[in-house]
């Protein structure tokens, strides 16, 4: 994982999602769109994200919530988790992995509350995927 932070703040346009993917995927933040600037439709939303996602990285994002008592589901997992943020009404996206491993929000504040949203990513190809992360791996090392 990168520590990318996030470069638009706004409460309804704030970048903190794709922060959180860059980081996992260690990616620079602007090669991927901010899908919340071109809709405030969360099923068009996360329509753009797996679009974006599959055709530039091989991967599905899968979204969802979990009650406190099924937690254990993401247990040792690298994923985003969402929850209200400490800066007022609207949600806060995190890199997480047994608790807050990265607030991509300059301040490093976290969360208002525990996750239960979450989200993590899946290779569509999990054979090609390995093959394309290795291949990667020896072009930083030559």
């Amino acid at each position: 994982m990168k520590l990318i932070y996030q470069i638009v703040f706004d409460d309804i346009l704030g970048d903190c999602f794709r922060a959180c993917v860059a980081s996992i995927l260690e990616f620079p933040i602007e090669e991927m769109p901010n899908f919340w600037e071109q809709t405030q439709d969360v099923s068009e939303f996360w329509k753009m994200n797996n679009g974006w996602l599959m055709e530039n990285k091989g991967l599905r994002c899968l979204h969802f919530q979990l009650s406190p008592e099924d937690k254990h589901v993401v247990e040792d997992l690298l994923c985003v988790a969402c929850a209200k943020s400490p800066r007022g009404d609207s949600d806060h996206a995190v890199v997480w992995q047994n608790g807050l491993l990265h607030d991509p929000h300059p301040s490093g504040a976290g969360l208002a509350e525990d996750p239960d949203t979450f989200t993590i990513f899946v290779p569509i190809d999990p054979i090609a995927y390995g093959r394309g992360k290795r291949n990667q791996e020896r072009g930083k090392r030559n």
